[in-house]
């Protein structure tokens, strides 16, 4: 394990898709919607014919510290307004308000072209323009 002064370098990152990014204007956005598609992927809870995951604002704080819990809610709250997420409530207790969460896949895809790394790295010789 390399050491960079006192901070140590060993836990895993989140990566975030440049081009999912810039369509949501912001960076955090992108990695709180992948990371629900990275939970999504391996959720066994199937309700109405879609995998879910569910958090509290306390769980997903503990994903990405540094954001607070509001501003998480916040960008929750806007991919959701975005169609991109799809919220639903499958706690057993009444009185639970745990949201549960699901992609829109085809909001998602209709925010244009493929998402991913479509162009060389930037600095390398390339023709290729951001869409």
């Amino acid at each position: 394990m390399k050491q960079m002064g006192n901070l140590l370098i060993n836990e895993p990152p989140l990566q975030v898709l440049p081009s999912l990014a810039v369509k949501l204007d912001s960076a955090d956005k992108a990695l709180i919607l992948q990371q629900i598609h990275y939970w999504l992927n391996r959720s066994n809870n199937v309700r109405d014919g879609f995998r879910w995951i569910y958090n509290s604002a306390a769980k997903w704080h503990e994903q990405f510290p540094w954001l607070s819990e509001k501003t998480i809610q916040r960008y929750l709250k806007d991919l959701e307004k975005r169609g991109l997420l799809i919220t639903g409530n499958y706690n057993k207790a009444k009185f639970d308000r745990t949201k549960w969460y699901r992609i829109d896949y085809d909001a998602l895809d209709n925010l244009g072209p493929a998402l991913g790394l479509t162009v060389p790295t930037i600095g390398t010789d390339s023709t290729h323009q951001y869409q």
